[in-house]
């Protein structure tokens, strides 16, 4: 139980630092100067959702057979609770009118290097064992 916690732990600080500094630059560069907190807890949110789905994908115990439901079912639960949480932010603050569409897309786009890297990750490990 501890190995995943200090993956889980290492992963989402790492993420999310560097998504961070990178939205931040780009705010920067297009003249926004302020951001909000509860942006930053949202994107924390997503972050740490996204990498709870990578741990338990890792540590799956089904991992003799590359199903494409081992690569997609993680992004779907953790995408269902990005929207959640998007509309639970709804309720208490007004959100943009292309928050779900942001933040599906958002998502979606750090999600599909991360399982294609599994994907690779994995085939190559099935690989590597059936030669052995």
């Amino acid at each position: 139980m501890k190995k995943p916690l200090i993956l889980w732990s290492i992963m989402t600080g790492v993420l999310y630092t560097v998504l961070t500094l990178l939205s931040s630059t780009i705010a920067l560069a297009m003249g926004n100067t302020h951001d909000t907190h509860a942006h930053l807890l949202m994107r924390f949110g997503f972050v740490a959702t996204g990498v709870t789905a990578t741990v338990l994908y890792l540590y799956w115990p089904i991992k003799e057979k590359l199903t494409i439901l081992r690569y997609v079912l993680p992004y779907v639960v953790a995408q269902g609770l990005v929207l959640v949480m998007v509309f639970f932010t709804g309720l208490a603050t007004t959100l943009h009118p292309d928050a779900y569409r942001d933040a599906f897309f958002n998502f979606t786009f750090v999600a599909i290097p991360i399982i294609i890297g599994l994907a690779v990750y994995d085939r190559v490990r099935l690989n590597k064992t059936s030669k052995v």
